[in-house]
């Protein structure tokens, strides 16, 4: 496919956020709007897909592509299911439709992964959890290599079945980067805030000192917050910490009730009912299966 020079620097992938899942049984991600894109490489088990009312079975070694706008429900149908999630927005958008799939054919569910992208993958999350000064180049980075490998790996009947000259959907493209998904406006005071807390899941939430690193009214960091991330900040953070209790329950012997302290929740009881209701299992089933 021939791209035009206008078409590279018109393009940038904005990475918001990205972590690793692991879910059982009986997981069910309730039908959402998703106002961002998503790349989910899967590590283990087979679970439903349901992405603007298409269903996809997806299983280990599969990259799937979730793009912004769509709707998304998901039931894991395996014991273990678990995945590496990226969250990312794209500069160049199409009227109704999503720039990777309508211009570069990306599909859905890319049937078989390799060692090579999942390597791209676990760069992405181990920059993304570190302090290294140069991690926003390595994840960026990586970021597009994913993409690259998905463009080498799509069918090529795929790519030919497009009747629309890539003229005219450079065209749209462009027209439509500034004027689709208001609602997501990327927003580097906002991005200060984001790579704050995923730096720093256990300090207590403080919705007046984020405002003032971000520099500007508590309101005013709720609206943009929600604008650039698709939750609201108390949302962020619930899923951060949830997110991070998992990851302590997989590598580390705490006890549960250090890890729910330790990440400011003073009644283990009710960190176990937020737990429970995110992953589908209390935090005591969920290390013991991980450890079968």
């Amino acid at each position: 496919m021939h791209i035009p020079p206008s078409l590279y620097s018109s393009m940038r992938f904005n990475f918001l956020y990205v972590d690793r899942y692991v879910f059982r049984r009986g997981w069910t991600y309730p039908d959402s709007y998703v106002p961002y894109c998503m790349l989910r490489y899967i590590l283990k088990g087979r679970a439903e897909f349901v992405i603007s009312g298409e269903r996809y079975i997806v299983e280990e070694n599969q990259v799937c592509y979730i793009p912004e706008g769509c709707r998304l429900e998901c039931h894991a149908l395996e014991d273990e299911f678990s995945f590496i999630s990226i969250r990312f927005t794209t500069t160049v958008q199409l009227d109704g439709s999503d720039f990777l799939s309508e211009y570069f054919r990306i599909p859905r569910v890319t049937r078989q992964g390799d060692g090579e992208v999942l390597d791209y993958f676990q760069t992405v999350y181990r920059n993304a959890t570190t302090q290294n000064t140069s991690k926003l180049f390595r994840i960026r980075g990586n970021l597009e290599l994913i993409l690259a490998w998905l463009v080498e790996h799509t069918p090529q009947a795929l790519v030919e079945e497009s009747d629309q000259p890539e003229a005219d959907l450079l065209v749209e493209g462009l027209r439509r980067r500034e004027t689709r998904s208001h609602a997501i406006r990327r927003d580097p005071r906002v991005q200060v805030v984001v790579d704050y807390l995923v730096a720093h899941p256990s300090e207590p939430f403080d919705s007046e000192f984020l405002a003032r690193m971000a520099d500007m009214s508590p309101s005013s960091l709720r609206r943009l917050f929600k604008e650039h991330t698709g939750k609201s900040l108390g949302a962020f953070v619930r899923d951060l910490r949830m997110t991070t209790a998992a990851r302590r329950l997989l590598v580390t012997d705490q006890r549960i009730s250090t890890i729910a302290y330790e990440l400011g929740f003073d009644d283990a009881n009710y960190f176990a009912r937020i737990f429970k209701s995110v992953f589908g299992v209390s935090p005591q089933e969920y290390r013991a299966a991980s450890r079968e």
